[in-house]
């Protein structure tokens, strides 16, 4: 099982290092994660999670790609600290929308929940006008669990070397320079749209079907430019294949700390990240909802993510509520860039 799973992380784009830090404790495809020593703790504290059957996290993507592997290291917590067995099945396609239906139509008994990202419930709904589900109204915020903080990168043979070099290149060449968009919708390609729009450029972008296919053709020259995260472009910057030229987030990323912010370089409105977090369907109890907070709550607070953070991953705690406010934030500020620049589903 191992094998298969280097084959999709190396697809994705992940650093050998990196599949070594992250090879022990997980599997490919869907798996039962018994929750070991965890559950004696967790039953000697009094922690009873509802029901006996396992609990199922479905991920909306492949097994091995980036949600993916946070969303195992987060089901891995969640059984140990609620003394439950959690199975992962991954339910890939139609970005996202089918693992998230699936789970908005599952009983409310807190055994089924969704590892829910950005597309699922921030960017699908002003993309595809029948999708069948509610991203609100379907759904029990629980914690977010990380975020994607993104990196615009260029090539080293690139006429531009610096943020500020790009913008005038572009300004002064419209419709000569195009980027590839790693997956229609989603962070990276909104933020570069994000970018077109508030430094009134003309840069056509060209939609490719998963992030390392874009990677593969932006590091063969096939196009100059290229809007990815910055787990995914982190070993491609320190082997030198690659130049960061300013990078998403409100804040520096930590693992590139000698890259300035979009934010910072001129464009303060421009903060884009993806996100990743914990949802259950709409009519789960909130003694289970809480429970289940808790348990992302103490995984958070523990070393579990911490060989991913190195790689360039940022966690984040936050109370169902809390979830739900940063939601609503979030799509209304997509819901107004997918409307006014016309993005469509590729």
């Amino acid at each position: 099982m191992s094998t298969q799973y280097d084959r999709h992380t190396a697809a994705a784009g992940f650093s050998s290092r990196r599949r070594r830090l992250l090879a022990g404790g997980m599997a490919a495809g869907s798996a039962l994660l018994l929750p070991g020593l965890g559950a004696g703790r967790a039953q000697a504290q009094g922690a009873a999670y509802p029901g006996s059957k396992p609990i199922e996290l479905v991920v909306p993507g492949g097994p091995g790609a980036g949600t993916d592997v946070v969303a195992r290291v987060a089901a891995k917590g969640l059984a140990e600290h609620l003394a439950h067995n959690v199975v992962v099945k991954n339910m890939p396609g139609a970005a996202g929308i089918i693992g998230a239906q699936a789970v908005a139509r599952a009983d409310p008994d807190g055994h089924t929940l969704l590892f829910a990202i950005t597309g699922t419930h921030t960017v699908n709904q002003f993309l595809y006008p029948d999708l069948p589900y509610n991203p609100e109204k379907d759904f029990a915020p629980v914690s977010l669990v990380c975020k994607y903080n993104n990196v615009l990168v260029v090539r080293p043979d690139f006429e531009a070397q610096t943020f500020q070099d790009l913008i005038a290149l572009v300004r002064a060449n419209p419709g000569k320079y195009f980027y590839g968009i790693t997956a229609n919708g989603s962070s990276s390609h909104l933020a570069t749209e994000l970018l077109k729009s508030e430094a009134k450029l003309t840069m056509p972008g060209v939609p490719y079907r998963s992030a390392s296919a874009a990677v593969g053709d932006f590091l063969g020259g096939q196009f100059p430019v290229l809007m990815d995260t910055v787990i995914n472009q982190l070993p491609h910057i320190r082997a030198g294949k690659v130049i960061a030229l300013a990078t998403t987030g409100a804040e520096r990323s930590p693992v590139l700390p000698d890259v300035p912010t979009i934010a910072e370089s001129g464009f303060p409105g421009i903060v884009a990240i993806g996100w990743g977090g914990i949802m259950a369907p709409a009519g789960t109890s909130p003694a289970a909802v809480q429970a289940l907070n808790q348990a992302v709550r103490q995984t958070l607070a523990s070393p579990a993510f911490d060989n991913l953070k190195l790689g360039g991953l940022e966690t984040q705690y936050t109370t169902p509520d809390e979830m739900a406010a940063f939601i609503a934030q979030e799509s209304a500020k997509w819901g107004r860039l997918v409307k006014a620049g016309n993005i469509k589903p590729s």
